[in-house]
């Protein structure tokens, strides 16, 4: 909450896909980020109508952003930003809205698996989809040995589930075929940050924003990655003693183009600018 008690509450959402970061709620500097809460129910439904609330946290950019699902009648019915979260203060991104707990609700959702047959795709039980991979995998490994099977898995695993692909894959199947997003998506990164800063996270706190005089994204293009994160900087640039924002990219982003400095650097020229 800041100091003045300002609180922006979001329950009529008119477009968050054409309006990604939602209302401006500025801030000054060395202020605090106001809350804005963001709710997004089941049409018809209103906070009165909510069962319960849940406590859960918005695992779609890895921003961290705190956030409350709505129960009614045993099912997820909506979800809204959680105001007394240090993150995003209450806000919630387009995804968070809307493909947080639509697609879990969506009548079209999968509920059972489905195999190939005769070219066309048709509902079996688990046992039979089970069956059949245990049936090919046996036969793959008999005739072409652990090197025909090969693990393409999400980067948003618990570690208990890595640890037990880890068994199956090279313990049991011995194939060294294995592969996450996480490697082709934040392990750069991640190293990168190990070794400039001892660890793998965010070097500083996202409550900088709120007291810098200056912002670097170098190759972030935080409005589309990150859209509660920039919502904090646009909340930031359009209260008084904005920062000076440099954005290093060489595509015309919407970080480029509310930057005050946009270096367009060419493919392959980052290091030597650095």
């Amino acid at each position: 909450m800041s100091d003045s008690g300002e609180r922006a509450r979001v329950e009529e959402i008119p477009d968050r896909i054409k309006d990604v970061w939602g209302p401006r709620t500025p801030v000054a500097r060395g202020g605090e980020w106001p809350v804005r809460v963001d709710v997004q129910l089941a049409e018809g439904l209103t906070e009165s109508d909510v069962d319960r609330w849940v406590q859960s946290a918005c695992v779609l950019c890895s921003n961290g952003c705190g956030c409350d699902i709505a129960v009614k009648d045993g099912r997820m019915v909506g979800v809204r930003g959680r105001e007394i979260d240090a993150v995003n203060h209450g806000r919630l991104g387009p995804k968070g809205l809307y493909a947080s707990w639509q697609g879990v609700s969506n009548p079209d959702r999968l509920t059972r698996p489905l195999v190939r047959e005769g070219g066309k795709l048709v509902e079996a039980s688990w046992d039979e989809a089970m069956g059949r991979i245990v049936e090919r995998s046996k036969a793959l490994l008999e005739e072409r040995g652990p090197l025909s099977h090969g693990f393409y898995t999400s980067g948003q695993l618990f570690l208990e589930e890595y640890y037990a692909l880890a068994m199956i894959g090279k313990a049991g199947i011995g194939t060294p075929h294995m592969d996450g997003n996480t490697r082709l998506c934040t392990a750069t990164a991640a190293q990168a940050m190990k070794e400039s800063f001892g660890a793998d996270g965010q070097p500083g706190s996202y409550e900088d924003i709120e007291h810098c005089d200056a912002i670097f994204l170098f190759g972030h293009n935080m409005a589309e990655t990150n859209t509660v994160l920039w919502a904090r900087v646009l909340d930031r640039l359009a209260g008084p003693q904005p920062p000076l924002v440099v954005c290093v990219d060489p595509r015309l982003t919407p970080v480029a183009k509310a930057a005050d400095v946009h270096l367009a650097v060419r493919p392959g020229t980052n290091l030597p600018l650095m």
